[in-house]
């Protein structure tokens, strides 16, 4: 009788430590995720591409210039400014714009591009320099992490690179 009592509390301690061990993960999630999010951590600039320094409204969609991003040590990336053209719905099928990505009042960069169709396909165009700071490239042509036009969260994203 004493053995099968022994059992059987074994095979109850067995049932809860699962039940426990399957339940930890949850009840530790929110704990793991206020800490992550009180550590103060937040995405690298070159990856984010940085912050923004100026909106233009323009009929119905806007322009978010981004301050530029040089790479610090043993980054891989080249410096760029990131241009933000958003909601993609409200952009006309063609969008050509002359900015002044430095705030001086002179246009640096025009930017021509199609919004693609599919919200997946990468737009075709090309951003032209207009003065000696910047570099100019045609998409789709070379592929870099600082040259680049995409569309992503809703928005159609130019990084122009820097010399």
């Amino acid at each position: 009788m004493r053995a099968r009592i022994l059992a059987v509390l074994a095979y109850i301690g067995a049932a809860v430590t699962l039940l426990i061990a399957a339940c930890v993960p949850f009840v530790l999630m929110g704990v793991f995720s206020n800490a992550v999010a009180h550590a103060g951590l937040h995405l690298d600039p070159s990856y984010s591409g940085g912050t923004i320094v100026r909106t233009v409204a323009h009929s119905g969609y806007q322009m978010d210039v981004y301050a530029p991003v040089r790479p610090r040590a043993l980054q891989q990336v080249a410096a760029f400014v990131q241009i933000a053209f958003r909601p993609v719905a409200a952009l006309p099928r063609h969008v050509s714009e002359e900015i002044d990505l430095d705030g001086d009042g002179q246009p640096d960069v025009r930017v021509s591009f199609t919004v693609p169709a599919d919200p997946h396909a990468r737009p075709s165009g090309e951003v032209v320099a207009l003065n000696a700071k910047y570099q100019s490239f045609t998409m789709p042509g070379n592929y870099s992490f600082s040259e680049m036009m995409v569309q992503s969260g809703g928005a159609v994203v130019v990084r122009v690179p820097l010399r």
